[in-house]
């Protein structure tokens, strides 16, 4: 890897840092509407068109369409925000579809690198008692119980 292509990914992760931070402390002082905005912008901002393009398909394809883990992990960690944000918003439904599909992506996102990195498993932990382990697909079950530690 370049260290450019290298600088970028950082640049990227730092970035999504920050814009998760912003998120956090809209969530706190119930600014939840700035808040989906914000998650939408930064969607948009990342991954342009494409970003409404990936919702239609499911993890597995979209994962392969962003290409990199650090794509993967990104996408998952808006879908994420997105759903905590919807569920505080009491759309329940909404929320467990978000949760899900954060999920497969994080998922999505281990496969694609050598070892499970510490936001992955974090976020697994987190999503793993809101979503509905028997609604997912039978290769999403087995590598959940895969990934050592999570329960």
């Amino acid at each position: 890897m370049s260290s450019t292509h290298k600088d970028l990914k950082v640049r990227m992760v730092q970035q999504l840092a920050d814009v998760f931070g912003r998120v956090v402390g809209l969530k706190r002082t119930g600014r939840l509407d700035e808040a989906v905005e914000l998650v939408h912008t930064t969607a948009i901002h990342l991954f342009g068109p494409m970003w409404e393009t990936l919702s239609r398909h499911d993890a597995s394809s979209a994962a392969m369409m962003l290409g990199s883990r650090e794509k993967v992990s990104a996408c998952a960690m808006l879908t994420q925000h997105r759903a905590e944000l919807d569920d505080l918003r009491g759309d329940v439904w909404k929320a467990q579809t978000g949760y899900k599909r954060a999920l497969e992506l994080h998922l999505e996102a281990a496969r694609l690198g050598a070892d499970v990195d510490v936001p992955t498993r974090s976020a697994l932990k987190a999503l793993r008692p809101r979503v509905d382990e028997s609604k997912l697909s039978k290769s999403y079950q087995m590598q959940l119980e895969r990934i050592a530690g999570l329960r």
